[in-house]
């Protein structure tokens, strides 16, 4: 008996119509694996949340009270004032505010591997990161090195960093801006608002810099734009002194400001870590307006 085989016909249609399914089936996919991969980080965020409060707990019942403010949430997902224990995945930076023991959630940002956690009346709500390669070019050095540099468009047009801080699969890689935003110099605390010593000003000096710099660069989330901190530009020579580092301190100088540019850290209420033209870094009074300006940093995942 003869055996009947497809024809060229029947086989194209068939392939037609598997590529079809694909072509519909495969966004649903991806929409799912995106969807799931936003709620991991959510559910790893609000349990950040819930072991940094634990932490706090502690530290209360052993007479050292953790005081009010925002802190930033290190590379290793620790606290300035302790380890934050916690089983799966920890947050690779971001921020959270507390006050009063607890975290107030709709003043946080939580990174979690490609997501920036962030809170709307308490509810979680995770944001894709932009990525390096999506808006950054290598121009002179080994991808993801500290001192390479790259050509970056992030919304304003074509700027030049310099990788501060290399990332890995699961920490963004942070760069730094080769120069200070613009000429403005500005005071670290804002200098028409009234400030408690126990309360300090959390930079709020800068935060309409800030917010004009991250309206302006728009590709990015605004939680992926921050001041450099005193640990990272540390990092780069094991030494408060990197004169040997020029991308950190170039376009600074001595006969015109901005003579340098501040950090992310302050050591006490009125006194705050900067950079300065001589390859150095110091601590100045927060109130001073006409020696300092802004050096941003970016946040991007490889």
């Amino acid at each position: 008996m003869k055996k009947k085989g497809f024809t060229l016909i029947e086989l194209l249609a068939v392939i037609v119509v598997l590529a079809i399914i694909a072509l519909i089936a495969t966004p649903i996919v991806m929409n799912v694996i995106s969807n799931a991969s936003k709620g991991a980080a959510e559910r790893s965020a609000d349990n950040y949340i819930k072991a940094v409060e634990t932490l706090i707990a502690t530290k209360r019942l052993d007479g050292e009270p953790v005081e009010d403010g925002v802190y930033t949430i290190r590379a290793d997902g620790n606290l300035k004032f302790g380890n934050v224990v916690l089983n799966g995945t920890k947050p690779s930076g971001g921020s959270i505010e507390i006050k009063d023991g607890q975290v107030v959630k709709n003043e946080s940002s939580i990174q979690v591997g490609d997501y920036v956690v962030s809170y709307k009346d308490g509810k979680a709500e995770a944001k894709g990161l932009a990525k390096l390669d999506d808006v950054c070019q290598l121009t002179d050095g080994e991808k993801n090195e500290v001192g390479a540099e790259y050509n970056c468009n992030l919304g304003d047009g074509d700027r030049t960093f310099y990788v501060l801080e290399a990332g890995t699969s699961s920490k963004p890689v942070t760069l730094i801006l080769e120069e200070n935003y613009d000429v403005e110099t500005l005071a670290w605390c804002d200098p028409d608002v009234e400030h408690s010593e126990e309360e300090g000003c959390n930079a709020d000096g800068l935060t309409e810099k800030f917010n004009s710099i991250r309206g302006a660069w728009s590709k990015l989330d605004k939680k992926q734009i921050a001041l450099p901190t005193y640990e990272q530009i540390y990092a780069v020579n094991d030494d408060e002194s990197f004169k040997n580092v020029g991308w950190l301190y170039d376009n600074l100088e001595e006969s015109s400001a901005p003579y340098g540019y501040w950090l992310s850290d302050s050591l006490n209420w009125d006194e705050t870590w900067f950079v300065d033209y001589t390859g150095i870094m110091n601590f100045d009074s927060t109130s001073i307006a006409n020696r300092y300006g802004v050096r941003p940093v970016v946040m991007l995942h490889i």
